[in-house]
């Protein structure tokens, strides 16, 4: 019998994946777990739970763990993967719920950053295992087509190898069935068994009340040697989970929101000016009556009277240490989202944003690897075909270089330092110069619009 039992390695990583998730979501995600980011300062204290929420709503929770997690899958797929596969289908419906491939890898990506840990399995309609068609036309137009099916770090429960092989993973899955006109929703469990004598075997478990247990109610035997499952992870692709790419920036990110807190209530509870009065006697208070504070509301004072406004100095700690994080924030990657301060040397830039993507180049091409594998997997059912493939591209050079590197590039094939040839190659990496020009095409473009225009002449 099956059961949701987790690996010790998904206990542990468990709440780092939770963590960076809700860091990503947002604020109503960080805020939604209460204390758990944001502890109660005075948990004691006389009405604490409506102080408490107060104190909360004033928080505000900069996103830069999410901000930044979309601005790395833009530049991932800055440039379309290259993919190589005679299963076309697959391009624009991946694992039947419509999706694309591209699609599909995105969302793969993006837990790979978030969790450093996802899943891909090739798989195959029930009905085709063990049948042979004459042709792949004449599978799709029966809806036999191989799908490839993406798993997030928490639905992959539990795993066993053995000599380096998989031999037995436990995912989860909801089942849908349609009772009385109505859709109904269980929990699923897809348990892969890898077995020496009968293969790999597909056996699907479900449970369908709260109190009850799992219930075996589909065995599929698929005879092949293999469980054509792999593991995308953000150092590696082997079956422990990896360290989150954002966890460091999500860490943070909550620290100022705590910091976030702090100032706000100081910015609140000590912020107002209070109005203080010497000199008053008892007769005039009960002439005055209730005082209203305020533009168009005059005192007339007793004499020797005086009024005075008193308001406390600014406390800057707090938002001392929030700028102290929002300067971390940027050096982990952040400032991806933020408009350059100042200028930079191309060399700087380049060497900066090179470290800035340096996970993300790893997981991009674990991602790739992960896709080559189970496109050929679905390519060739028993045996790998070398002639599928996926590929992000990682050349992230165009990313590292500001127009002042286009600036010099360019002063320096003017003054002669570096050929022609080689100019225009560095402007097409840049994409200055469409990539699909030839020299030739673009010295007769070049040519056949005339003498350039002089405007500092013209002036």
């Amino acid at each position: 019998m099956t059961t949701d039992y987790k690996h010790p390695l998904y206990e542990k990583f468990a709440p780092l994946w939770t963590k960076v998730r809700d860091a990503c979501a947002g604020e109503d995600a960080v805020k939604e777990r209460g204390e758990k980011y944001l502890p109660n300062p005075a948990p004691t204290a006389q009405n604490s739970a409506e102080r408490y929420e107060r104190y909360k709503m004033r928080a505000v929770y900069f996103n830069a763990t999410g901000r930044t997690l979309a601005g790395l899958i833009g530049v991932a797929y800055a440039k379309w993967p290259e993919i190589v596969t005679s299963n076309k289908s697959l391009l624009q419906d991946a694992d039947g719920t419509g999706v694309g491939l591209i699609g599909q890898s995105q969302l793969v990506l993006s837990d790979i950053l978030q969790t450093g840990r996802a899943g891909l399995l090739t798989d195959w309609p029930k009905k085709e295992i063990g049948r042979k068609l004459r042709s792949r036309a004449e599978a799709e137009a029966l809806g036999l087509v191989p799908r490839i099916v993406a798993y997030n770090a928490e639905q992959i429960l539990t795993w066993q190898q053995s000599d380096g092989m998989l031999t037995r993973v436990v995912l989860q899955e909801t089942r849908e069935e349609y009772e009385a006109g109505e859709v109904k929703e269980y929990p699923q469990l897809r348990e892969l068994v890898l077995n020496a004598d009968r293969g790999y075997t597909i056996l699907l478990w479900v449970k369908y009340s709260q109190t009850g247990k799992y219930m075996l109610v589909e065995t599929v035997t698929t005879g092949l040697s293999y469980i054509p499952f792999t593991f995308v992870g953000a150092v590696n692709n082997d079956a422990s989970p990896d360290i989150p790419p954002l966890l460091d920036l999500a860490n943070l990110n909550l620290a100022h929101y705590r910091n976030s807190a702090d100032y706000e209530e100081s910015a609140f509870v000590m912020g107002q000016p209070q109005a203080v009065l010497t000199g008053i006697t008892d007769d005039w208070k009960e002439k005055m009556g209730v005082l209203q504070f305020g533009a168009g509301n005059a005192w007339v004072l007793p004499t020797d009277a005086d009024a005075k406004l008193l308001q406390v100095s600014p406390n800057t700690l707090a938002k001392e240490a929030m700028s102290d994080k929002e300067r971390m924030m940027s050096l982990l990657g952040a400032r991806l989202m933020a408009p350059t301060e100042s200028v930079k040397t191309a060399t700087q830039s380049a060497a900066e944003t090179k470290a800035a993507y340096s996970q993300l180049s790893l997981a991009c091409d674990n991602v790739s690897a992960a896709y080559t594998k189970a496109l050929q997997w679905a390519e060739g059912g028993t045996s790998l075909s070398a002639s599928q493939s996926f590929a992000i591209d990682t050349d992230f050079s165009e990313l590292m270089l500001d127009s002042n590197a286009i600036r010099e590039i360019v002063a320096a094939w003017q003054a002669g330092a570096i050929p022609q040839s080689d100019a225009w190659a560095a402007l097409r990496k840049l994409r200055v110069i469409d990539p699909g020009k030839t020299d030739e095409k673009v010295a007769g473009e070049i040519e056949a619009q005339g003498p350039s225009l002089s405007l500092n002449e013209a002036a």
